[in-house]
């Protein structure tokens, strides 16, 4: 904390010393005199916007004019560059300590967060603070989430500065979740008015003729209801303190989380350090120290290609399903007050999640999951008699297992948060009781999902084409085996939406009737991933 003191005064000086050559007062002075002003000026603003507005604007208006006044600020602090940063807190000095750079640059990160909170603070802490005090916890709420959100903006944006990928590679994949987190929500904001005039039909009239009358008389009230909850959802349930709570929670932790990954140079000569959780994986299957060769090829080859990711680390953690259940989540979670249903959609979405994290680690490590690599040695393995195809999909298994743990964790972790902040402790509850019991279902995932691509492997060596294929998926049939593969996945899938959807609409089921349902619902999901993971000695 001194030295983050000492740094603020010094950039203090610094940024004033054109107005001290013509200041006739001493260089403590002149600083007081301007923070003096700093703080009047913006607190007469803010006092002026909480006293007059109301007036003027409706309440939501005031409360995202002084949300944007008290996270504006931080924003210039997003951008500045990384040559910028090196130069004002002397970066190539501090690095000859013989640490580390990538710990020195870290530390430097954490020492410019800090010296520009305390510089922008005239002018982000009174907004915040009518905030506050005119909408109490709710605004409370409200400046954490934007807080906390700037901070995680702050650890990804030099995330992507010390990174291979490109940072157009990177405001796509943000850009295509929060896609998904739209449509999840909109999609469901769409469905879930009608949802609850179905059930108070079902609930005077029964499925009955009456129902249908009744369901027909109301269209036009559920279109007036939709168009209510999407012109004013800023003064619904996103402004609850608790969700808004969870939410900057989920932030913050993910940016420190995610703080690990910066890097201090994004030089192609710069010797990388593994991120943490590749290291622990290879260091805990080394001294594992199996006989399995391919095991140990593919773990070389992870320590190569994990040094420089084509993408940014954060989409391995967060894919694309994790955002569309998310959204989705947003507008139906509010209106469930039924146990056994948050049970079962924890379930139903944790599986979602877990295949979509696992599917974003295949993509990323495409030689080693898509079997790339082995394509290049088709040669090699033709030599071999017979070939090792049950050691070689064994390595497969125990290595993304082993790797998807962590972004498997961290997903349904927040998806977690999610629930605890949209329903409280008890809901909280139930879908940790969810997870507890799709635990066992994550080897199951990891083996269904490396199935087709083992599979067109084996059909391409034995077939002993010679044509030029640099992965399974470029075989002619790929898509059809694909298809026979996940037909029993996708019908359990597309059935469970459609019952559950049905059996919610028409109040099918009730109370500890969701229990049965869940059970069954369970039963059915392992049943189909047991067979799917059954492949290797039938090959």
């Amino acid at each position: 904390m001194k030295l983050v003191w000492l740094l603020y005064q010094q950039r203090q000086r610094s940024s004033l010393a054109p107005l001290q050559k013509k200041s006739p007062f001493s260089p403590k002075m002149t600083m007081f005199l301007v923070e003096a002003a700093k703080w009047l000026v913006s607190g007469i603003l803010v006092v002026i916007i909480c006293t007059r507005s109301f007036i003027m604007f409706r309440p939501s208006a005031i409360m995202a004019f002084l949300f944007f006044m008290s996270v504006s600020p931080l924003i210039g602090v997003l951008l500045e560059s990384k040559e910028a940063l090196q130069r004002q807190y002397h970066y190539h000095y501090v690095r000859l300590s013989g640490v580390r750079d990538d710990e020195v640059w870290r530390r430097l990160l954490k020492i410019h967060y800090a010296v520009s909170l305390l510089r922008l603070l005239p002018i982000w802490l009174p907004p915040s603070i009518g905030l506050m005090v005119m909408f109490g916890i709710t605004g409370a709420s409200l400046v954490w989430f934007g807080h906390t959100m700037l901070l995680l903006l702050y650890v990804t944006s030099h995330i992507v500065r010390g990174s291979t990928f490109r940072a157009m590679g990177a405001f796509s994949a943000f850009f295509f979740r929060m896609a998904s987190l739209a449509i999840g929500y909109v999609v469901l904001a769409a469905i879930v008015p009608l949802l609850q005039l179905s059930r108070q039909a079902v609930r005077m009239y029964g499925l009955s003729l009456s129902y249908l009358v009744y369901m027909d008389g109301y269209v036009a009230h559920w279109q007036q209801l939709f168009y209510e909850c999407m012109t004013s959802w800023g003064e619904g349930w996103s402004f609850s303190s608790t969700a808004l709570s969870f939410i900057g929670a989920g932030f913050a932790l993910l940016a420190l989380i995610c703080f690990s990954f910066t890097r201090a140079s994004h030089s192609d000569k710069a010797a990388y350090m593994l991120y943490s959780w590749h290291q622990r994986v290879i260091e805990s299957l080394k001294i594992r120290s199996t006989n399995n060769a391919i095991l140990y090829k593919d773990l070389c080859l992870l320590t190569r290609q994990a040094r420089e990711l084509t993408k940014p680390p954060w989409s391995l953690f967060l894919p694309g399903e994790w955002f569309l259940v998310a959204g989705a989540n947003l507008a139906l979670l509010p209106i469930v007050h039924n146990g056994l249903i948050i049970l079962f959609l924890f379930m139903f979405e944790m599986y979602i999640v877990m295949t979509g994290t696992l599917r974003a680690i295949t993509d990323v490590f495409r030689d080693i999951f898509q079997f790339e690599s082995e394509m290049e040695r088709l040669t090699v393995f033709r030599l071999l008699s017979p070939p090792p195809l049950v050691p070689l999909i064994e390595a497969k298994w125990t290595l993304l297992e082993r790797l998807g743990v962590y972004p498997c964790m961290t997903a349904v972790g927040l998806l977690l948060l999610e629930y605890i902040g949209l329903l409280g402790m008890s809901g909280g509850l139930w879908a940790a009781m969810g997870a507890v019991v799709m635990m066992p279902a994550y080897s199951l995932v990891v083996k269904r999902i490396l199935r087709t691509d083992y599979e067109v492997f084996c059909l391409v060596l034995a077939s002993g084409e010679q044509a030029a294929l640099t992965s399974p998926r470029d075989y002619a049939g790929y898509m059809v085996i694909a298809a026979g593969n996940h037909s029993f996945h996708r019908l359990l899938i597309y059935i469970t939406v459609f019952s559950s959807l049905l059996s919610a609409f028409f109040m099918l089921l009730k109370g500890w009737s969701w229990a049965c349902y869940s059970v069954l619902f369970v039963l059915m999901l392992y049943l189909v991933l047991w067979n799917s993971s059954q492949y290797a000695r039938r090959t």
